[in-house]
C-alpha cells in the first residue's frame, strides 16, 4: 500500500476541530429532521439517513464514514449498536485522514504510539515528516490506521452491505482488533524504515 506523508502546513490542512464541526453540523441536520415525528417515522428518516450516509462513505467521506461509526457505536432508531462495525468504520475514516476519528481512536492507538518513540529511527522521522505535540497523532495515526484497514481487508462497500445485526462491546472483537493493530504495526515500522532510507537517498 502507498502511502504519502507530507509535513503539516496548518494553513491548508483541516484541523480535528474541522472535522468535529463537519460531524457535527451533519449530526444535527439528520436530527432536525426528526423534530415533531412520530417514532416510526424516525425510524424511517434514520434508515434513509443511513443509506445516504453509507453512499457518501463509499465515495471516500470520511465525516460520513465517522457519523456511521458514531451511529454503530451508539445505536440510532433504524441501527443497532455494532462494535465492530464502528471500529471498522472509524479504521476508514482515520486512515483517510480523519483527524477527529483518529483521535477518537487514541485510546486504542496510544500504545503503538509508545512503540514508534521508542524506534531507533523515531528522532530521524521528526526531522523528516515534521512531527511535532501538535501533529504526532494525526500524521502516525493515519498510518496505523491505513495498515490496519488493510490487515482486516476493509473497504466502504463491504461494511455498506454489512448485516446490521446488533454486536455489543465484548472482549473478543477487542483481542481481534488488538491482534490486527500489532500485525500493522510490523508494518508500519518497516513502512517508517523504507521511508527514512529513501529519504538519505534523495
Amino acid at each position: 500500500m502507498a502511502k504519502i506523508i507530507k509535513k503539516i502546513d496548518d494553513d491548508y490542512e483541516m484541523t480535528a476541530d474541522d472535522y468535529k464541526n463537519a460531524f457535527l453540523l451533519r449530526r444535527a441536520s439528520i436530527s432536525k429532521k426528526t423534530y415533531g415525528k412520530g417514532s416510526i417515522e424516525i425510524e424511517d428518516i434514520y434508515a434513509e439517513a443511513y443509506i445516504d450516509q453509507c453512499a457518501l462513505a463509499a465515495g471516500g467521506d470520511v465525516v460520513a464514514q465517522d457519523l456511521i461509526s458514531y451511529w454503530f457505536k451508539h445505536g440510532n432508531p433504524a441501527l443497532p449498536e455494532n462494535v465492530e462495525l464502528s471500529y471498522k468504520w472509524q479504521f476508514l475514516a482515520g486512515a483517510g485522514g480523519n483527524k477527529h476519528t483518529i483521535n477518537k481512536l487514541a485510546l486504542f492507538l496510544n500504545y503503538s504510539y509508545d512503540t514508534i518513540s521508542m524506534q531507533d529511527y523515531f528522532k530521524q522521522l521528526v526531522e523528516v515528516i515534521g512531527l511535532n505535540q501538535e501533529n504526532y497523532q494525526s500524521l502516525l495515526g493515519q498510518v496505523i490506521c491505513q495498515y490496519i484497514v488493510e490487515d482486516l481487508n476493509i473497504n466502504a462497500l463491504d461494511l455498506a452491505k454489512a448485516k446490521t445485526v446488533e454486536i455489543k462491546f465484548n472482549q473478543l472483537s477487542m483481542q481481534r482488533f488488538t491482534a490486527s493493530l500489532n500485525r500493522a504495526m510490523v508494518k508500519v515500522h518497516e513502512y517508517f524504515r523504507n521511508l527514512l532510507i529513501k529519504h538519505q537517498n534523495y
